[in-house]
């Protein structure tokens, strides 16, 4: 028998979670500014505070519970440098007319950890210019991959082999 789970009271987690999604977005607003100023960081926090009171009705308006994973943290690291290796390649792809190419592979399916995962895993994969998840089917677990690059720091082998062996 599991022991129970001590959690914060619900209005310290909204809190928690409007104080998260507010730091990300205002960080991200900074991060395009071209010069970061009191007003500007002002404006950016009054922005992404909106912004976290949309992200929160939506995560909670949604059917699923999806848990981020610590795998998220090495995809999240690995792809700026597949985004860069891709757009390196993608020249030459383009000029050689090499062949995309187009592969099923299979994802975790379940509770709220396998969701997490497919879901840090389909966005990792499609953010970089060499892969995108094309079709995803949630009870299955299959997903279909097109991929005109490949090389390193191969991404996408990295996600897919995850699943593979249970890491």
């Amino acid at each position: 028998m599991t022991p129970p789970r001590h959690t914060r009271p619900a209005p310290v987690r909204a809190l928690l979670e409007y104080a998260v999604w507010t730091a990300i977005g205002t960080l991200f607003w900074l991060a395009t500014a071209s010069t970061v100023t009191v007003t500007e960081t002002l404006i950016a926090a009054a922005v992404a505070l909106v912004c976290a009171v949309l992200a929160r009705l939506a995560r909670r308006a949604l059917p699923f519970r999806a848990r981020p994973g610590r795998e998220w943290l090495g995809w999240g690291a690995t792809v700026p440098l597949a985004a860069v290796a891709d757009l390196v390649r993608l020249p030459g792809w383009l000029r050689s007319g090499q062949p995309e190419q187009l592969r099923e592979a299979a994802m975790p399916t379940g509770g709220a950890r396998q969701t997490g995962w497919r879901a840090g895993g389909i966005v990792a994969l499609s953010a970089t210019p060499g892969t995108v998840v094309v079709a995803s089917d949630p009870d299955s677990g299959a997903v279909t991959v097109h991929s005109v690059t490949s090389g390193w720091p191969r991404l996408d082998e990295q996600v897919l082999r995850e699943k593979e062996t249970g890491r």
